[in-house]
């Protein structure tokens, strides 16, 4: 095997000059410091969940390719979580969802009936049911059936919930018609006390990507880039929340950065107990 793949470099080193190689590509995730999050709550929850209430937080995640083609991007993994688990995730967008890759496939059946008026042997005219040794012109009748055939579906996004409601995660697959980078947002609809203020959720990012090498063959994946978010949530209108809530992650944000292993543990300490009273 090692010698088969020698000499395939070696052809291919011979035979024609190497163009240069995709550079591999990188990805360089963003997001706000604090989020506004609108209460939801329709009555009929209020009433078969007294105490509690339905606030939703929308997370702009925003995507900028640094290096490479966005082609070789693969797909992106996004994962929130509620660290101290006081968040319950009753519902999130983008759902799974499958769609048609290719475009629509047509399958077609046809017979063909050839008659022409041409010259025979003996120098008469006569109607020639098949082609033969004549010449003149004819007349082509052609019946044919079509089907259309649904293309095949495959998954472009794939979501749902972990850790018993406390985190959920999005995986966005690249397509033609489906490409990664810019701005995504993501929609959770969380579960909290009825005089719930602010929190704050831990955001992951991760890109894969194709390392392009010499021939098709030697393709791999890798990873193209990944990075953590301490985002606050915070109640719509609560303008002293949302100082405090914005304070919090960018003092949190500073202390990861010192020190990245403590804040990954998830040993942040929240300051939202006052809020709560």
């Amino acid at each position: 095997m090692e010698r088969f793949i020698k000499f395939l470099v070696w052809l291919v080193s011979t035979t024609a000059p190497l163009t240069t190689l995709a550079e591999t590509p990188r990805v360089h995730f963003d997001m706000p410091y604090a989020v506004a999050c609108r209460d939801v709550t329709p009555p009929e929850f209020a009433t078969l969940h007294p105490g509690q209430k339905l606030v939703e937080a929308k997370l702009e995640i925003s995507a900028l390719l640094t290096a490479g083609r966005e082609k070789d991007l693969s797909q992106f993994f996004i994962r929130v979580e509620s660290p101290q688990r006081s968040l319950t995730i009753v519902d999130y967008l983008p759902k799974t969802k499958h769609e048609s890759i290719a475009s629509s496939m047509t399958q077609q059946n046809s017979t063909e009936k050839v008659a022409a008026l041409g010259i025979n042997l003996s120098g008469k005219y006569e109607l020639l049911a098949l082609p033969g040794p004549s010449v003149g012109f004819g007349e082509k009748k052609t019946s044919s059936v079509k089907t259309e055939l649904l293309p095949p579906l495959e998954s472009v996004a794939a979501s749902g919930t972990l850790l018993r409601g406390s985190s959920v995660f999005f995986k966005i697959k690249a397509t033609p018609r489906n490409l990664l980078e810019g701005t995504r947002e993501y929609a959770l609809v969380l579960e909290v006390p009825a005089a719930w203020r602010a929190d704050f959720v831990h955001v992951r990012c991760e890109s894969e990507g194709i390392r392009r090498g010499m021939v098709s063959t030697f393709d791999e994946t890798t990873s193209c880039g990944q990075r953590e978010f301490l985002v606050s949530l915070y109640q719509d209108g609560d303008e002293a929340a949302r100082q405090i809530a914005e304070n919090f992650a960018r003092r949190e944000t500073a202390k990861f950065v010192q020190s990245p292993r403590s804040n990954a543990q998830g040993r942040t300490t929240s300051p939202w107990a006052t809020l709560q009273r």
